[in-house]
C-alpha cells in the first residue's frame, strides 16, 4: 500500500489565527457540533443526501475523538502535535478501520483574517485510490469549507469555560 496525499484548497476564515487555533486545538467543541439535536438538524438539510450521513456515538475530549461511521466502523482520532498558533496534527487511532494523518495549518493574514488548509495523509491500495480518492479530495475541500462556518468566538468561550472549571477544581 502507497500513503496518498490530498490537500484542500487554501481557505480564508474571518477570525483571527489564534482564535481559530485555539478553538481546534481543543476537540471538545465537536461535542457541540455532533450533538444528536445538530445532527437531526443537518440530516434534514441534506434531505435525500442524508442516508450518506451517518455519524452516532460522537464523543470527544480536548485531545480525542471517537465515532461511528456505517458501514466503516468506530474510528478514533488524537491530536498528537500542537504549534500555537500555526499547525494541528491529528492521527487515526491503532486499529481503527482507516489509518491517515490529518494537519491543519493555519496562517495570518492579518489580526481578524487568517488561511487555512487541511492536508490528508492516508494509505491506500491502488484499487481503494480509483475508488475513493477522488472523493477524498472532494471530501478534504468541504472539510475546509465548513471551517469557515463555525462559529469560533462562541467555541473560545466555551473553552475558556472548560479552562477555568479545571482551574476551580
Amino acid at each position: 500500500m502507497a500513503i496518498q496525499k490530498y490537500e484542500s484548497d487554501v481557505k480564508t476564515i474571518n477570525w483571527n489565527n489564534q482564535i481559530v487555533y485555539d478553538s481546534l486545538s481543543n476537540l471538545n467543541f465537536l461535542n457541540t457540533m455532533f450533538s444528536p439535536e445538530n445532527m437531526d438538524r443537518v440530516k434534514q438539510q441534506l434531505g435525500d443526501k442524508a442516508d450518506q450521513f451517518n455519524i452516532e456515538e460522537f464523543t470527544a475530549d480536548k485531545n480525542t475523538c471517537h465515532f461511528k461511521i456505517s458501514p466503516v466502523g468506530t474510528i478514533g482520532i488524537n491530536i498528537v502535535n500542537r504549534e500555537e498558533p500555526k499547525a494541528i496534527k491529528l492521527i487515526s487511532e491503532d486499529g481503527g478501520p482507516i489509518k491517515f494523518t490529518i494537519w491543519i495549518q493555519i496562517l495570518p493574514v492579518n489580526q481578524t483574517t487568517c488561511k487555512i488548509k487541511l492536508t490528508l495523509h492516508t494509505e491506500l491500495n491502488m484499487m481503494m485510490k480509483m475508488m475513493v480518492g477522488n472523493k477524498l479530495k472532494q471530501g478534504i475541500n468541504q472539510a475546509a469549507d465548513a471551517l469557515d462556518k463555525i462559529p469560533f468566538g462562541s467555541i473560545q468561550a466555551m473553552n475558556q469555560n472548560d479552562n477555568d472549571e479545571y482551574l476551580s477544581e
